[in-house]
């Protein structure tokens, strides 16, 4: 009898594989200044804040001399950045509304993704840390 609780014992320890640890390693702060790195803009730039998941992204840039500049709001979760944006100051032929997907890079330095615009277009997008 003595045994078979000591097994009983053994077996209630165990944990089949799963880690009872839990992380409590803080996310990455993305807040700050960042460059808009994709082929053809200027003076491009981004500025993101986000507090407790709710992501607000402001974006500027200049095309061919042309100003553009849209801005949204999303959420993070993890390391994935998912918002929309409208632009307020629009390049004529250019999309007026978008959603952009973001994923930040392990150092925290990039993020990179893909958007989808009001006319059908998807692309690549990306972004370097600069503060």
């Amino acid at each position: 009898m003595k045994t078979n609780f000591l097994v009983l014992l053994f077996l209630l320890n165990l944990n089949f594989g799963y880690s009872q640890i839990k992380s409590d390693a803080k996310p990455i702060d993305i807040n700050g200044v960042w460059e808009d790195i994709n082929s053809g803009v200027q003076h491009a730039v981004a500025i993101i804040s986000e507090q407790n998941g709710k992501v607000i992204f402001s974006h500027y840039l200049e095309w061919k001399g042309q100003k553009f500049v849209e801005s949204g709001t999303g959420k993070r979760t993890g390391n994935t950045i998912i918002y929309t944006v409208d632009v307020t100051l629009p390049i004529e032929g250019w999309a007026t509304q978008g959603t952009h997907t973001l994923t930040l890079s392990a150092d925290g330095n990039t993020l990179e993704g893909t958007f989808k615009d009001n006319k059908q277009r998807e692309g690549t997008i990306a972004f370097k840390r600069i503060r």
